[in-house]
């Protein structure tokens, strides 16, 4: 009898799910980083303790690219250096000679995408507060398959997988969202998965692209002045499940 019971109050299905983020932390504004695409996919378990809260299980594969515009940093923070020096940089880059002007074009229109995956294990705490609408809230748990980082300059693209000690293997955070159950067995919902982890170490990416540090030398305790720098998961999702049993 209680396995019975056990089996009518569970429900199994498969969701899928188009999301597009990018990265929050400490001095993320200084680095430009941008906004991606990615997509989520997997197979999601509810147990429905009553009319009105249900406990939401899954396991799937959460794939993330989140762009860093390089060039636009390495500009803005001379124009800044420029600028505590009494320097405006429209002038002085206009001043360039023409080699000097195409170098510094190279650095300028440099870019970088990172493409993250992770299997994703999400568990959330349902609540109905009317029928058929709910309100999700809970944990996320992410665990790095695969990292790599493609740089473009100039028309030149490079794909490399990201170095050990740069990633993250476990990410960690919360997910929020709502949704609206169509029929019975499809729910449309929309999520916000906010990290608490960093996912890449940006203090070492930041080092390798700058031009003043020697990442082989480079020591945090050298420097109480140096920025740091956060890297955590910051995404919007919109998806479906089919419950299909």
């Amino acid at each position: 009898m209680a396995s019975a019971v056990f089996a009518q109050n569970v429900k199994i299905g498969a969701h899928a799910a188009g999301s597009f983020g990018t990265a929050w932390g400490d001095n993320v504004d200084m680095l430009e980083i941008g906004w991606g695409p990615g997509f989520n996919v997997g197979a999601d378990a509810k147990l429905v303790i009553n009319p009105q809260f249900s406990l939401v299980g899954g396991i799937g594969v959460d794939y993330r690219r989140i762009f860093w515009d390089v060039g636009g940093m390495m500009k803005n923070q001379m124009t800044k250096m420029m600028s505590m020096a009494g320097i405006d940089f429209d002038t002085y880059y206009s001043s360039l000679p023409a080699k000097q002007k195409m170098m510094a074009d190279v650095v300028f229109e440099s870019e970088m995408t990172f493409s993250l995956l992770y299997v994703d294990i999400p568990v959330v705490a349902r609540i109905n507060p009317v029928p058929n609408f709910f309100i999700d809230a809970g944990i996320d748990l992410g665990i790095n398959v695969s990292a790599s980082v493609t740089s473009k300059t100039i028309g030149v693209e490079k794909t490399e997988d990201v170095d050990s000690d740069m990633k993250s293997t476990i990410d960690f955070g919360f997910v929020v969202g709502l949704g609206y159950s169509v029929t019975d067995k499809i729910d449309i919902n929309f999520r916000t998965a906010i990290g608490l982890t960093d996912m890449i170490d940006m203090q070492k990416a930041f080092n390798r692209v700058s031009p003043d540090d020697d990442d082989s030398s480079y020591d945090e305790d050298d420097d109480d002045d140096t920025p740091t720098f956060g890297f955590k998961n910051l995404r919007f999702q919109l998806g479906v499940t089919f419950w299909f049993m």
